[in-house]
């Protein structure tokens, strides 16, 4: 093959790779707040919001990740929003983060971490850990039932070193964004394409 040809489909080839990436995925659960500050913890002092909250409000924890999630393992999600919309509070402080799926017979186990960036420590009481478990077949699907672990706090919100302690339970489950086999950009195909035809037709005006 001449070495122009070669260059041609180099270029081809190297833009479908490119196209072909793990789509970006956003996990969310939620369920209803059993213990807020009005049952003692508390008052909250780095969020302040978070004394708006009661008991019987239903929460959402939002996380973000770079990549698909569609099989059991460690992940690193990009960000992490807690919400009690009735209450107008939300809290979203938080750096090192990390979601561990474990696949347990026929069921997946969930386990988050999520460390404040208030507070003296992660470790000191400034953390939100959720524990909880669902059906494995359903993992890249969405509203699914979920069953809180760890109880009486499957979700467990530790603000001001532990002197702020709010609980829920978790109930439903949502993955959007998650495909088993990525699918490549039709654009960047798209784009392939151009940068062929315009290869080839540079090099025969070159001819």
């Amino acid at each position: 093959m001449p070495r122009s040809n070669r260059l041609l489909l180099l270029f081809a080839l190297l833009s479908v790779c490119l196209s072909w990436s793990l789509n970006a995925a956003a996990i969310t659960f939620s369920g209803q707040i059993t213990q807020s500050t009005f049952d003692g913890t508390g008052p909250a002092g780095n969020n302040p919001g978070l004394n708006n909250i009661q008991d019987g409000q239903a929460y959402a924890v939002t996380l973000n990740f770079a990549t698909s999630i569609a099989a059991p393992g460690t992940y690193t999600p990009t960000s992490l929003l807690f919400s009690v919309p009735l209450a107008g509070a939300s809290e979203t402080s938080f750096g090192l983060l990390s979601l561990t799926i474990t696949l347990n017979g026929s069921f997946d186990d969930f386990s988050l971490l999520g460390c404040l960036t208030t507070g003296s420590d992660c470790a000191s009481g400034n953390q939100l850990n959720a524990n909880f478990r669902i059906p494995s077949a359903p993992l890249t699907s969405q509203n699914v039932a979920a069953t809180g672990l760890d109880q009486p706090h499957p979700l467990d919100l530790l603000e001001d070193d532990g002197v702020t302690d709010l609980h829920g339970s978790i109930d439903l489950f949502s993955n959007t964004g998650s495909a088993a086999i990525p699918e490549p950009s039709q654009a960047v195909l798209l784009g392939a394409v151009l940068v062929f035809l315009g290869a080839a037709k540079w090099h025969r005006g070159r001819i």
